[in-house]
């Protein structure tokens, strides 16, 4: 929910050395799993067929799963879309640069950031792009060169020296050289290939969110942002030229029992968080209240001491989500891909080598990111108390936010 945790230019600091060239790497045809088809899932699956590995990629949902939010693009991730040869099909459908506003009860803008730079200022270069169409756009590199299929999960892995032996939730077996667990947060694969180091990876930040895009355009103009913070609560809009993203976060002390299915007791929970707040407020929660498609989850991170275990290997959220508060989730996949994809062409045969490889190129972006999203995105964007709101009001004022 957060632009830009960290500049683009510093993401190609940290980054650079790691870009490597066309060369392909011959993996001789060795079978390779790719559990999820999203952005990691998808990105990982093209840089695998690209190595020479003959590849399968499975997802639960009976095809793409669609909606959400637009995703940012910059920095590296410019570099690998580049790379894989996507970057201009990016480019076209990217979303106009938007401002983002802060405001006050009375709709009075506190402070403005300013729109984005494109394409016209390529030292800063960054775009916006619809979930969907980025979404489509990895889809296309891959369909006709790899085996896709839907409505197929996990459910057994044999982590062996040699090789994975996978049990489907269709009762059919096959074996893998190498198994990639792209499946998101709550990753499957983490569960299954992880044993006991996968429990207690989840770190809550102290709060939950809800957030849904509605199709309409009444609350604000097209190519702005707007939020509206009180003391542990806050109200962020996206607008867009056909639809708004409609967001509501609370902070908390203490983890939520709720049950994930039941969005009554969600809605339950948002409206004792909101009602009689001002602004939009009041719009946002009918919003809310005219359907149950929306998403509502804690804003938490992914923090794992190894991110690889034998043969299988997590890549994105899997194994390093760094929250919504930093706004670089879709970002953090493609560069997590490539980042493997390097590793594997360098460390060709060796799977142990190019795991490290892959964790300790990457580790220290995705640490930097998390921190900073853990501490300075929630006190910026989610300020839990009076003194919180008061500290980034005064940054607000002096405009030395820095997001």
């Amino acid at each position: 929910m957060v632009d830009r945790t960290i500049e683009g230019k510093r993401l190609r600091d940290v980054m650079a050395e790691h870009v490597s060239t066309d060369e392909r790497t011959d993996q001789s045809g060795a079978a390779v799993l790719v559990s999820g088809a999203s952005f990691a899932g998808l990105a990982t699956a093209y840089w695998l067929n690209e190595l020479g590995y003959r590849v399968t990629v499975i997802e639960t949902a009976r095809e793409l799963r669609r909606g959400g939010t637009p995703v940012d693009v910059e920095g590296q991730t410019i570099d690998v879309l580049t790379r894989m040869g996507v970057i201009d099909a990016v480019r076209a459908k990217a979303l106009p640069p938007r401002s983002l506003e802060f405001k006050n009860d009375d709709d009075t803008t506190l402070a403005v950031m300013s729109a984005q730079q494109g394409a016209d200022e390529p030292r800063n270069e960054q775009y916006e792009i619809h979930r969907d169409d980025l979404l489509d756009i990895l889809f296309a590199a891959i369909h006709d060169v790899v085996d896709i299929r839907f409505g197929l999960s996990i459910t057994h892995l044999e982590n062996r020296p040699d090789a994975v032996t996978v049990t489907f939730s269709d009762d059919r077996r096959d074996t893998y050289a190498l198994v990639f667990g792209c499946d998101g947060n709550r990753s499957n694969t983490r569960r299954l290939a992880f044993d006991g180091t996968a429990q207690n990876v989840v770190y809550p930040l102290g709060g939950y969110f809800f957030i849904k895009v509605a199709p309409t355009t009444a609350l604000l103009p097209a190519n702005v942002s707007q939020i509206y913070s009180v003391a542990g609560r806050t109200a962020l809009l996206n607008g867009y030229d056909d639809q708004t993203d409609v967001a509501l976060a609370f902070r908390t002390t203490a983890e939520i029992d709720y049950d994930y299915r039941d969005r009554a007791a969600q809605r339950r929970m948002i409206h004792e968080s909101f009602d009689g707040l001002g602004w939009k407020v009041p719009a946002m929660l009918d919003i809310l209240d005219a359907d149950d498609d929306f998403y509502f989850d804690m804003l938490n991170q992914v923090r794992m001491p190894t991110w690889s275990t034998g043969r299988v290997a997590l890549v994105g959220d899997a194994g390093y989500c760094v929250s919504p508060v930093a706004g670089m989730g879709g970002s953090m996949a493609i560069i997590g891909a490539g980042t493997m994809a390097d590793a594997l062409r360098r460390n060709a045969g060796d799977h142990v080598a190019a795991f490290d490889e892959y964790e300790r190129t990457l580790r220290p972006l995705v640490d930097d990111v998390q921190e900073r999203a853990a501490t300075l995105g929630m006190s910026m964007m989610f300020p839990s108390d009076d003194d919180e709101l008061a500290e980034r009001n005064r940054t607000l004022s002096e405009g030395t936010l820095n997001l």
